[in-house]
């Protein structure tokens, strides 16, 4: 009933004033006229994301009041949510809720045996997986075994059934002065043609870096593998979307 409640106050019509207003800002912001259907869906838009975050805040305080009645932990009791670390699912038996946020039991389990800390959960900025050494770098495979082998890379396992890996990870803390802050490493919302029609697509950091980003990660180990990592094979997978929100797009 407070969901409901919540929600309702965003759950509204949209008003000639509003579009208007959503029209001066968004030509004030992109230095050119905007249609009333663009400004008429970026208020739709933005009434949606309010009602998301609304939600996602109701829920979060559901937690801490569960919390407090339960400092120690709790299995969690709703269906449909994903460990904050490995990002698979994590509800009833194969949960756990404390203070670092949800954790299905395996990486609960790595916390516990303090294999990993359990801060992590709440703070990505502070490791990286291994599946975004290879978004970001091309680093993958027989190549960061080796790179972990020789010592250049320090990681840390959480094991799963059978001696499988659960999830290999490395900490910034474990790499310092080889691995970058993960912030670096933003991509950049640009115009495509493609089969004769205009797309808005990602470039990643290394298909527009200057000299300013440049000089920031040359002070980094990492880049010592570039060479070697992006003469290898690279997934060219891309996505192309017909439109995008002005109001979520970016000058750098």
């Amino acid at each position: 009933m407070e969901n409901e409640l919540l929600l309702s106050k965003t759950d509204i019509e949209t008003s000639g004033e509003q579009i208007q207003e959503m029209k001066n800002f968004l030509e004030e912001q992109h230095g050119r006229e905007f249609t009333w259907e663009e400004s008429r869906k970026s208020v739709w838009d933005l009434q949606t994301l309010a009602g998301i975050t609304i939600e996602m805040a109701t829920e979060e305080f559901r937690r801490q009041k569960l919390l407090k009645e339960s400092p120690k932990g709790f299995y969690f009791d709703r269906t449909g949510y994903c460990c904050q670390i490995c990002g698979g699912s994590a509800s009833e038996a194969n949960s756990w809720y404390d203070k670092y946020g949800l954790k299905c039991m395996t990486c609960q389990k790595a916390i516990n045996q303090k294999i990993i800390p359990g801060s992590i959960s709440k703070n990505k900025e502070s490791w990286y997986s291994k599946y975004e050494l290879e978004s970001y770098f091309n680093i993958k495979g027989a190549f960061l075994t080796k790179c972990v082998k020789s010592g250049f890379f320090k990681d840390r396992i959480i094991p799963g059934i059978e001696k499988k890996v659960h999830l290999q990870l490395l900490l910034i803390k474990d790499n310092k002065d080889v691995l970058p802050p993960k912030k670096l490493f933003h991509s950049k919302t640009v115009k495509v043609e493609r089969n004769g029609e205009e797309y808005f697509t990602s470039e990643h950091w290394y298909e527009w870096i200057d000299k300013a980003l440049a000089k920031k990660l040359a002070k980094y180990k990492t880049i010592e593998c570039l060479k070697e990592s992006f003469a290898m094979p690279m997934k060219s997978g891309r996505f192309y979307y017909k439109e995008i929100n002005p109001l979520f797009t970016y000058k750098y």
